[in-house]
């Protein structure tokens, strides 16, 4: 093990740098008692090289949207304004985005060395601006662990096939190859080179010290480790990106990865130029569904805030007592089941309707007694099944939402509704004051959950006004029992009423019967589909929502109505934006 600095100075050049990734947005905690505070914008998690700062919330029955944007085809969409947003010229990868990188090129996933974690368990956290001195160490340190790992390993032959002894052009052809793949784009002269003169050290090193060397100084390199997006050909005010530069856009935003030989061919033959050869890459790519399925997943995990350690998805627990089927095991198929059902919805062509309306569900042995079902008709994995299509249609009505948003013992609407109001409907009332979950409970006779949550949140005028509009769609979601399965009758004896007037932010109120109703108007709400669409085009871009994007969304969300237009279809049309193939600089 080499653990040299001076090593990737060698072969690569200065380290300094001032790129930037994308940033989360900060969302509010939420009030166990009064439910949430509110959406500032969406989850970022998407491709590097697309970073850039955003701004905007949602206001009281409104959307994150800013007022300008980039257009996806000619013409005009609402009143927003065509536009690029500023994004960073050298971002570097995410930490999912190395550790993908390095399984996909040398087929490493852990090393022992790192306590059996991935290679970026030992990086600094994602981040944006400067690479400290503490994070560009922790670069050189995993670059060292890996490059040992891989050559005393079965995996040495992912970077080197030849043997310098036999081949004369060994080292430079294994340096070209890999180099080209793990730089996205051909290596220069000088860079060569470079690589080159860790062969002629003195005192001489043997092969094996020398390959080791090498594949370091690549793991350590700042073109591995940053995106440089460093074209200066302009269209109009921007800059328009090369095709390896596009390439690398497509392969981080779809498969959070490196392009794959055909995509390299393409760059190379600089055949990513128009939004027709751009867009015929992105279609073949997210049909793949070994490679972009995850990615897919993980949008509309950062969509419902599935992850977000500031909301509550299978964060708290229940009384097993009362509720013995929802185990450690369960919970574990549980989580399980949200991704897979985003996955198989997207690549059944489904639309943003099935995310409301499909009643497929996935269990196994230890959640299929949460929804009714037998567990011995079930084994270990998870295995797709057809849900009650009244009862569970879409991704609210699994027990994976609503066991996430109830209490150790009892349902919760303000949770549930709160969560479908602010997230999904973009209806957001502002945050509690500050002594709301200091109201007590009047006393009363109460023989439901709902009884109990109306007298509480009537206590007093400031309650009301919030709850009028956080409430409703959480006692339409009333007979799903604290950990997700059927009721009909509340456990305080009274029967279940789901019946309530939901708020929409356009300013409508809808009675709504029941859950199948709450998700077909969902479904049919513009403002929910212009969420969908806004936090699908921030992750994707790895940017907060901002003007820039502003049109784009809008012609996206207007796409969503017709429901055979396929959330796929959405991600590719991501790429024919200007803002995908373009870029501008902060001013």
């Amino acid at each position: 093990m080499f653990g040299c600095a001076n090593l990737a100075l060698l072969a690569c050049g200065n380290t300094s740098s001032n790129g930037d990734t994308p940033a989360t947005d900060s969302v509010p905690a939420e009030d166990s008692s009064n439910g949430a505070t509110g959406d500032t914008g969406s989850d970022v998690g998407g491709s590097a090289g697309s970073g850039g700062a955003g701004s905007g919330g949602a206001g009281t029955g409104g959307a994150s949207t800013g007022t300008g944007g980039s257009i996806i085809t000619d013409g005009t969409t609402g009143g927003c304004v065509p536009g690029v947003p500023a994004t960073s010229q050298v971002p570097r990868l995410l930490n999912r985005e190395y550790d993908a990188i390095v399984h996909d090129l040398l087929d490493v996933s852990s090393v022992d060395a790192m306590g059996g974690g991935p290679p970026s368990s030992l990086l600094s956290p994602d981040s944006e601006g400067d690479i400290t001195n503490i994070a560009w160490d922790a670069y050189l340190d995993v670059a060292d662990r890996l490059a040992a790992t891989v050559m005393a390993g079965e995996n040495r032959s992912r970077f080197i096939t030849c043997d310098p002894a036999e081949v004369a052009t060994c080292y430079e052809d294994t340096i070209r190859t890999f180099g080209r793949k793990i730089f996205r784009r051909p290596l220069t002269t000088e860079e060569v080179t470079r690589f080159m003169a860790l062969t002629e050290v003195d005192p001489a090193w043997t092969s094996e010290q020398v390959t080791e060397a090498i594949l370091f100084a690549f793991l350590a390199s700042p073109s591995f480790i940053m995106v440089p997006e460093l074209s200066a050909e302009l269209e109009g005010s921007s800059f328009k990106l090369s095709s390896y530069e596009v390439a690398t856009r497509l392969s981080l935003m779809l498969w959070g990865s490196v392009p794959d030989s055909e995509l390299n061919d393409a760059a190379d033959q600089d055949l990513l130029v128009t939004r027709e050869q751009i867009r015929a890459q992105a279609e073949r790519m997210i049909e793949s569904r070994a490679k972009a399925g995850a990615r897919v997943a993980a949008a509309h995990d950062a969509y419902l805030r599935v992850s977000n350690e500031s909301w509550g998805w299978f964060r708290l627990p229940h009384d097993t007592d009362l509720f013995p089927n929802y185990t450690d095991a369960a919970l574990v198929a549980l989580q399980g089941e949200v991704d897979a059902f985003f996955e198989e919805v997207a690549y059944e062509g489904g639309s943003f309707a099935d995310l409301f309306l499909s009643n497929m569900g996935f269990v196994n042995q230890d959640s299929a007694p949460l929804y009714g079902l037998e567990a011995a008709d079930y084994g270990t994995e998870l295995t797709r099944v057809e849900l009650a299509a009244t009862e569970r249609p879409g991704i609210l009505t699994r027990v994976g939402f609503l066991s996430s948003f109830s209490h150790f013992d009892t349902t919760s609407p303000i949770l549930r509704g709160s969560f479908v109001a602010n997230n999904i409907l973009g209806v957001n009332p502002g945050p509690p004051t500050a002594d709301a979950i200091l109201v007590p409970l009047p006393e009363g006779d109460y023989t439901t959950e709902r009884e109990k949550v109306e007298a509480l949140t009537a206590a007093r005028a400031d309650c009301i006004a919030c709850h009028t509009l956080l409430n409703p769609a959480g006692f339409v979601l009333e007979n799903f029992d604290p950990v997700g399965s059927w009721q009909t009758v509340d456990p305080l004896g009274g029967p279940i009423d789901p019946v309530a007037d939901v708020s929409f932010a356009d300013g409508s109120v809808k009675t709504i019967s029941s859950p199948l109703e709450l998700m077909q108007a969902i479904v049919a709400d513009p403002t929910a589909r212009h969420l969908y669409a806004e936090k699908l085009v921030s992750f994707f871009t790895g940017r907060a929502p901002n003007a820039g994007d502003a049109c784009a969304v809008d012609e996206l969300a207007t796409k969503l109505a017709d429901t055979g237009y396929s959330m796929l279809d959405l991600v590719v049309d991501l790429t024919q934006m200007d803002s995908f193939r373009l870029r501008t600089v902060e001013n």
